[in-house]
């Protein structure tokens, strides 16, 4: 079982203009390890890390916007 798992984020910025939100996130390598276990892959380069942290975020908060996000319209 992986421990101590350390995931920050900091230097953010929102652009007014095209409503983009932007920041760094820095991940240890407990939580490196982590994705890689969900991938099912241990040969995977940094880059192909971040892409995994990347759709995790995305389904994290697609998951946690479905089950009562305020502005949820039922249609």
């Amino acid at each position: 079982m992986i421990t101590n798992p350390k995931i920050e984020s900091g230097d953010t910025e929102y652009s007014r203009l095209s409503q983009v939100l932007r920041f760094t996130v820095a991940a240890n390598s407990s939580a490196i390890r982590m994705v890689e276990d969900i991938c099912g892959r241990t040969d995977m380069s940094m880059e192909e890390v971040s892409a995994e942290m990347g759709k995790l975020l995305q389904m994290a908060i697609s998951n946690n916007y479905h089950r009562g996000g305020m502005r949820i319209k039922y249609d």
